[in-house]
């Protein structure tokens, strides 16, 4: 003879198993051994932010600590009126004034091959070595004619008399924003 589950009691013990999962659910609640959380040993942490806003035709690819070139490269321009146009090749610059072999900040970027024809770009560039971050804003100009295959551009920014052992990269940022017209950035 078969069993019956249908009386009253298992109704209610089913009930009572439902209402709990469900509140167990909703409200979170677990069962288990309760955890224990002891001091440990005082833990250091090492950081940076290391942010990025490109255009699919300027991509920023790689920022090095590296010494200025004992050719110190042009400087790029930090007036909005007049960009530095520029070249059919790939060029190095400076972004602010700077003493061949000097420890430096390389920036590394490609211009690609659908870039906008005399274009001006306004770059924001933040770089904190070992403090304080400095923000240094330049602008460059694309070339009157696309160029044909995608170019290297270099931009040093000179870090200064630090001993090379300690220099950090605290922070690195880069912004890159299209101007409306030449001379008329955001």
């Amino acid at each position: 003879m078969r069993e019956s589950r249908s009386g009253p009691g298992w109704g209610l013990t089913l009930g009572a198993i439902l209402v709990a999962a469900i509140l167990g659910i909703v409200g979170g609640f677990t069962l288990g051994a309760a955890t224990q959380v002891a001091q440990g040993p005082t833990e250091y942490s090492d950081g940076a932010l290391v942010a990025q806003q490109d255009l699919s035709y300027w991509v920023w690819h790689a920022t090095i600590l590296t010494t200025i070139p004992a050719r110190v490269p042009t400087a790029a321009s930090t007036a909005v009126a007049t960009p530095t146009i520029l070249p059919a090749a790939g060029r190095s610059y400076t972004i602010n004034a700077a003493t061949a072999g000097a420890e430096a900040v390389r920036w590394q970027f490609s211009e690609g091959t659908t870039a906008p024809a005399s274009t001006e770009l306004e770059l924001r560039l933040v770089a904190g070595l070992n403090g304080p971050s400095s923000s240094i804003r330049i602008y460059l100009e694309t070339q009157a004619v696309a160029p044909f295959g995608a170019l290297t551009f270099f931009l040093y920014w000179d870090a200064g008399a630090f001993p090379p052992a300690s220099l950090t990269i605290e922070t690195m940022q880069v912004t890159v924003l299209v101007c409306t017209s030449v001379g008329h950035c955001p």
